[in-house]
């Protein structure tokens, strides 16, 4: 078996694309992707301690990340968790391309957004899933438009 490592610029920053190539699809491929699988899912879900507990939460769930001080509010559909935590600490452990940093206490999955909308003040109003609305500060819109393929 040979293990190579190629560098694309095209594929998002935190994203791994794997691929497996063989001569046939034998029980050996078969066993590797299977492993593959189950590492990748793994990561799907994040761990959140939320008072005395622990809850695994999939991180395709997750709408938005926002903080007041030192009070992280992780909104999903289901509903909202509240715990202890920096906002950067957060999205280093999802480490996932799609989340992006809208404010300086604010981070949004792009796979919720539904619109973006000029403010008053210069800023926009970035519209998510489940009626949630956010506001995008010009310092960190530029990095979102980039995001966003603008």
């Amino acid at each position: 078996m040979k293990i190579n490592f190629n560098q694309d610029d095209k594929i998002p920053k935190n994203e791994i694309d794997v691929t497996v190539k063989a001569a046939n699809f034998s029980n050996e491929v078969q066993e590797l992707m299977r492993k593959l699988e189950e590492l990748s899912a793994k990561f799907s879900a994040i761990p959140l301690s939320v008072d005395d507990r622990v809850v695994m939460v999939q991180i395709e769930q997750i709408i938005a990340i926002e903080v007041l001080e030192n009070e992280l509010t992780v909104y999903t559909h289901e509903r909202n968790y509240q715990l202890r935590g920096q906002l950067k600490k957060m999205v280093e452990r999802i480490n996932d391309g799609n989340f992006v940093q809208i404010s300086k206490n604010t981070v949004i999955n792009l796979n919720h957004l539904d619109s973006l909308e000029a403010a008053f003040s210069g800023n926009m109003t970035a519209f998510l899933t489940d009626g949630l609305k956010f506001s995008v500060s010009r310092k960190y819109l530029t990095g979102l438009k980039k995001q966003l393929g603008m």
